[in-house]
């Protein structure tokens, strides 16, 4: 049922504008190495909420509450642009056996916390996330947990390699909808790293 409003959602998003115009979530590369990047992330803003579910279905879950908050469930019944990526997390360091996930739509950068409108469905919080250094991994392909295991042990391997420490719990990020072929599909993982001086 979720998915296929998203897909619905993200379809009439894409008809109305191209994908490629929707605003992404910004950085600054520091450094590369192989297929592993390591990025800095300016302060921004997530509309966020909690599900409970399987790794596969927690997007799903998630998206209902995000999307009926920007297409104007919100205090000042305002439409709020669609933004890239869609992020979702575990709120332990196992990400495999989590069974409860936070999902998230990056709210554009012309809203802050002042003027950000609030979500009439208290299961929306708006958190505002401070300024980090992630260790990121771009692959294609499906939304399988195997695709993204496979990924997930490959930027940690990365990490160890590059004698940095992971400070947080890793983010899937997902930059295209449910209709887009499997193989032209853009995901990324990022992991929050201890920042160390030789990355800065």
């Amino acid at each position: 049922m979720h998915q296929s409003v998203f897909a619905s959602f993200v379809l009439l998003c894409s008809l109305s504008a191209p994908v490629a115009a929707l605003e992404t979530l910004a950085y600054e590369v520091l450094k590369t190495a192989g297929d592993i990047e390591i990025r800095r992330y300016a302060p921004h803003l997530l509309a966020t909420v909690k599900v409970d579910g399987k790794f596969s279905k927690a997007g799903s879950q998630g998206f209902r509450p995000l999307f009926d908050y920007i297409s104007g469930k919100n205090s000042g019944a305002e439409k709020i642009a669609m933004t890239a990526p869609v992020l979702q997390q575990g709120e332990s360091s196992n990400e495999s056996q989590q069974d409860q996930w936070l999902v998230s739509f990056v709210v554009p950068s012309e809203f802050d916390q002042q003027d950000v409108p609030t979500p009439s469905d208290d299961v929306v919080q708006i958190t505002p996330q401070p300024g980090l250094v992630v260790a990121a991994i771009q692959y294609s392909g499906g939304w399988s947990q195997a695709n993204y295991d496979v990924h997930e042990q490959q930027l940690l391997a990365g990490v160890e390699d590059m004698n940095l420490s992971a400070c947080g719990t890793p983010r899937w990020a997902r930059y295209d909808p449910p209709f887009m072929p499997w193989f032209l599909r853009k995901n990324e993982i990022l992991i929050p790293l201890c920042e160390p001086s030789n990355v800065r």
